[in-house]
């Protein structure tokens, strides 16, 4: 049942990679995965070529949400920065996160473990731990998650850097989402832009992003010149809204660096 209300309740906006800023109708910030540092430049050499697109020396957050701890989704210098400047901010995601926070100076307190199928709630956000499958050898991820995250009545389902797994698919029992985000990048563990648009189709979700590509150039994500076939990186989000539509799989949005997206309950969502 489509609801009749025209209010914006939440507001999305795209940090690049995976990391994503969701604004509740009161102002307080959910920061997803939050990659506002070059911290993977000084980690293993990549350097960023996207913009940054939030100053984490001057953003207030009531709670950051990280699905894993590589790099581009647990930046400590971001978190660190965030921590010092927000001593409300409220640090979530698996246990893998923790002795890491901890390393930065931030205090046990402030960070709550969630894990898959586990539910916590954060000012005006509510999080679900999804099940997702990221196996990079030498980064081991053994409790990645995907998350859903509600606020408003507005219900965003973030999938986590994962492989295509129909394990995935038992998120749908939190739906319908009135927006996906779905990696699409097809290397390091994660799934191609056709496979990301597959699992788009399979659930119920008002309108579909890609996201985890540009940050880094080409070869930052182990494509090359010439690179074709199975196991080859799939950048070009126009990809991942070409096989949507092939599907006949959900309306999509392909965002910019910085733009917003205004949400409001686009169904009655159940309890």
């Amino acid at each position: 049942m489509t609801s009749t209300s025209s209010v914006a309740t939440a507001t999305l906006t795209w940090l690049g990679q995976a990391g994503y800023a969701l604004e509740a109708a009161d102002g307080q910030l959910c920061l997803i995965d939050p990659y506002l540092s070059d911290y993977v430049l000084e980690e293993l050499g990549t350097p960023r070529i996207a913009p940054v697109v939030l100053d984490a020396s001057s953003t207030s957050a009531t709670c950051v949400a990280i699905t894993h701890w590589h790099h581009d989704h647990l930046d400590l210098p971001t978190c660190e920065a965030l921590a010092a400047t927000n001593p409300q901010t409220i640090f979530v995601g698996p246990s893998s996160i923790v002795f890491r926070l901890l390393g930065r100076g931030i205090a046990r307190d402030r960070i709550v473990t969630l894990e898959r199928e586990e539910t916590t709630a954060v000012g005006p956000f509510t999080l679900h731990g999804t099940f997702a499958r990221h196996e990079v050898p030498g980064f081991l991820t053994e409790d990645a998650i995907g998350l859903v995250v509600e606020t408003g009545g507005v219900r965003i389902l973030h999938s986590g850097d994962t492989e295509y797994d129909a394990r995935c698919l038992a998120v749908r029992r939190h739906g319908p989402f009135d927006a996906g985000l779905f990696v699409s990048n097809g290397s390091g563990g994660c799934m191609n832009a056709r496979e990301a648009a597959l699992m788009a189709s399979a659930l119920e979700v008002g309108v579909a992003i890609p996201c985890h590509y540009g940050m880094w150039a080409p070869e930052g994500y182990g494509a090359w010149s010439g690179q074709d076939g199975p196991g080859a990186p799939t950048l070009d989000p126009q990809l991942f809204v070409d096989t949507c539509a092939q599907l006949g799989g959900p309306r999509t949005r392909v965002l910019e660096h910085g733009e917003p997206l205004a949400l409001r309950p686009v169904r009655d969502l159940p309890a």
